[in-house]
């Protein structure tokens, strides 16, 4: 690959991998270091990109493994997080406003923040980003079936989170109708 070639098809994606990093890192300075670093691997390794049908792929491929390697040298876990989502929500039941749509994405965001791979990446490129199957199953480098079983049995997960979560902050039990 060409500089004038790199400049035309993988420079114009840094914004696009920005967001990615972001959802993954929660963190704007280590998202813009994140992807400068991808951007960098991108450049040295710019000759060995034929074995994607594209770039866009190759770049969300390379960002999400390069979030990965971060979050696990990190070496931590947010439980905050999760504590300060619970008590917002139990504040908010009582005042009515459990429903409020952004609170329920930002609660989404925490749960998903703290979830495994690769179920996390499958949910941030799917179901966050927008990614079609097909990108995103060639973006982890697994085939459409496992994908959607891996969506499948996250979207599973965040569903019984948010219900613990909520149920716990209205005292309600699991298994109670409503």
């Amino acid at each position: 690959m060409t500089p004038e070639e790199f400049r035309n098809s993988v420079l114009p994606e840094g914004r696009r991998l920005y967001a990615l990093a972001f959802r993954y890192l929660n963190s704007r300075e280590e998202a813009e270091d994140a992807v400068q670093e991808v951007m960098m691997k991108l450049w040295s390794e710019r000759n060995g990109t034929g074995n994607y049908s594209s770039v866009a792929a190759l770049c969300t491929t390379v960002t999400r493994n390069c979030c990965i390697d971060i979050l696990r040298r990190r070496k931590r876990l947010r439980i905050g997080d999760l504590d300060e989502a619970e008590e917002f929500t139990a504040a908010d039941a009582d005042t009515g406003q459990r429903h409020d749509f952004s609170e329920a994405a930002r609660l989404v965001s925490v749960i998903v923040s703290r979830m495994k791979e690769p179920g996390k990446s499958a949910v941030i490129l799917r179901d966050i980003e927008g990614y079609s199957y097909e990108e995103t199953a060639e973006a982890m480098g697994i085939n459409i079936t496992a994908l959607r079983m891996l969506i499948s049995r996250a979207r599973k997960q965040i569903r019984e989170e948010m219900e613990r979560i909520y149920s716990h902050g209205t005292g309600k039990d699991k298994g109670t109708a409503r």
